[in-house]
């Protein structure tokens, strides 16, 4: 039997982040996210939202406490099982980081063409999800060329084409309209739907008044729990 599909996909115990010798940013963090599930992650601006997502997509580690990522320990695991740990984790970073020498097509297959597939099956995955979130017309444009909206649902494309086990968005409706708002929050769903757990941080009250999802509240680097947004 395969235990881990019954472990949570992220478990954090006691969980504080400091940078240097600063103060924690985070402090007593305790959550765990089963699997296939969808979160809003929220507050001010400065609250550690940002910290805490690093520490999800594993590019550094608690300072303190316990992160478990798929079952694994983040501080007791070797770097080359983080790197492959990390492949199963798609992040839409708000600086977007796309390689701006490359077309949008290309930014989109990286994360398959690393994986190894086969040219033709990337090509069909990519211009599917380019036309869904309306990109086709600069598949093949440099992303140095595009607008920051398109650049944005770039970042989207690239980080649900590998269809990853954890999805963590930041801001991820931030630079774009609202109908392709939507759209973008439709895709969210339906990979929720089809398994992936996702956590969508934002400060938009419009977007967590529209889609009723429990939220991760953080304040003062404490993350508290609200599952009927009605109390909000």
């Amino acid at each position: 039997m395969d235990t881990e599909q019954f472990e949570p996909i992220v478990e954090m115990k006691n969980v504080a982040l400091a940078y240097g010798d600063n103060p924690n940013v985070l402090k007593n963090i305790n959550f765990s996210f089963r699997r296939g599930s969808i979160h809003f992650l929220t507050g001010k601006s400065g609250a550690g939202k940002t910290s805490l997502l690093s520490m999800l997509y594993l590019a550094q580690k608690p300072t303190d406490g316990t992160l478990k990522v798929f079952g694994n320990n983040v501080a007791l695991t070797d770097r080359d099982t983080l790197a492959f740990l990390r492949r199963r984790i798609g992040v839409v970073f708000q600086d977007f980081r796309l390689l701006e020498h490359l077309s949008v097509f290309d930014n989109v297959a990286l994360p398959l063409r690393i994986r190894g597939m086969k040219e033709k099956e990337i090509r069909q995955r990519v211009i599917e999800l380019l036309a869904w979130v309306e990109l086709s017309h600069n598949m093949y444009v440099k992303s140095s060329e595009i607008s920051g909206g398109e650049k944005q649902r770039v970042a989207i494309a690239r980080a649900v084409i590998n269809r990853p086990e954890l999805l963590l968005a930041d801001e991820p409706t931030g630079n774009v309209d609202s109908e392709i708002a939507l759209k973008l929050m439709k895709l969210f769903a339906e990979l929720n739907r089809l398994g992936t757990t996702v956590v969508i941080a934002t400060h938009s009250n419009e977007l967590m008044r529209r889609y009723n999802y429990p939220r991760l509240v953080l304040a003062d680097g404490n993350l508290s729990y609200l599952k009927d947004t009605s109390e909000s």
